[in-house]
């Protein structure tokens, strides 16, 4: 049976981590994953215990990865026959720890468009050809990498995928929208210092943002609470009057697929990776303009049929995202790595 090996920065609770919770414990009988987080911290770290992944930890809980974690990652990538890298720093050690090993079959997946400190990129692409293949979850993030300068035909297309059946659309209220939604990591991408803004020029409506990091003690003030990390998302949309997604870049936006599938309407930054995902699900606003999004809100939570008519496209939408095309697509390639290996 073939094994994977998944190294992730952590285990968050983004959306890079929540797929590979799901490649994990949505795995055919064909193939056997495990991870090696470089970090040992995040709120998901239960669930693949529960899902029985194993966890093999490189790091620490606090800091760097260490200096050992090359040598283990080297050690660890030749009891398996795919390694499988993830985010920045996850791809940068795991090449090199993988590399050191001279694997024959490595694959490193591209989770963001995010604009790179010029060091950063200038690593990132001198390791590229580590990865014997590269996946983007978006035609977005595959702009980047070609842009980087990775060659077209190491780059595969596969896009995220969501349980849509942990999702059911429930009755919403039809008058006016009280309370604003907002989920996610809780750091400058995500771009929820602008909901903060905007929700002051919004009086009559509270804001609930959901999700953990450095950010916290930035997005407090009047009619804001903050919840922290929430491992139930289906049952928070559930309740959901109104989602906003006002990140500053994104490669995919699985929390707007997630919404989507809910039924909930949503307001997004127009920015590549989430005008893919939406389509013309969601009511888009140009990245970083507060007045926008704040004028956005104010007419949509008015408005319960616009609200109504931006609920069915987006169920429409939502079921582009199948989780199990997503499983499929990635069992796919691993075969076709292990076949050139």
């Amino acid at each position: 049976m073939p094994r994977v090996l998944h190294i992730p920065c952590d285990l968050a609770g983004g959306g890079a981590e929540r797929l590979v919770l799901d490649l994990c414990r949505r795995a055919s009988p064909a193939f056997e994953h495990a991870v090696a987080p470089l970090h040992r911290t995040g709120s998901l770290r239960a669930l693949f215990q529960a899902a029985g992944v194993p966890i093999h930890d490189l790091g620490r809980w606090r800091g760097g990865p260490g200096g050992l974690a090359l040598a283990r990652i080297a050690r660890l990538s030749r009891e398996f026959d795919i390694v499988h890298t993830h985010l920045w720093a996850g791809d940068v050690w795991g090449r090199l720890g993988a590399g050191l090993a001279g694997h024959r079959a490595v694959l490193a997946t591209e989770h963001n468009t995010r604009p790179e400190d010029s060091w950063r990129q200038a690593l990132s692409v001198a390791l590229a050809p580590l990865s014997h293949r590269v996946v983007a979850v978006s035609q977005a993030a595959r702009g980047v990498l070609l842009a980087a300068g990775v060659a077209p035909g190491r780059v595969s297309v596969i896009e995220n995928g969501v349980d849509l059946s942990r999702f059911r659309p429930a009755p919403r209220p039809q008058g006016q929208v009280r309370t604003v939604l907002a989920i996610g990591r809780l750091v400058p991408q995500k771009g929820f210092d602008l909901l903060v803004q905007a929700m002051a020029e919004l009086p009559e409506l509270e804001l609930l943002i959901v999700g953990e990091g450095p950010d916290a003690s930035r997005l407090r003030g009047p009619r804001i609470a903050l919840r922290g990390w929430v491992s139930d998302v289906p049952a928070l949309l559930a309740q959901a009057e109104l989602l906003v997604v006002p990140s500053r870049w994104e490669g995919f936006g699985l929390v707007a697929v997630e919404a989507m599938a809910a039924g909930v309407p949503l307001i997004a930054s127009d920015v590549p990776g989430l005008r893919e995902v939406l389509g013309e699900a969601a009511v888009r606003v140009p990245p970083g303009d507060v007045g926008a999004l704040a004028e956005a809100i104010r007419a949509v939570g008015a408005d319960p049929e616009r609200r109504c008519r931006m609920q069915e496209e987006g169920l429409r939408q939502a079921a582009r995202f199948r989780i199990e095309r997503c499983v499929e697509d990635y069992e796919r390639l691993y075969a076709e790595l292990l076949t050139a290996s």
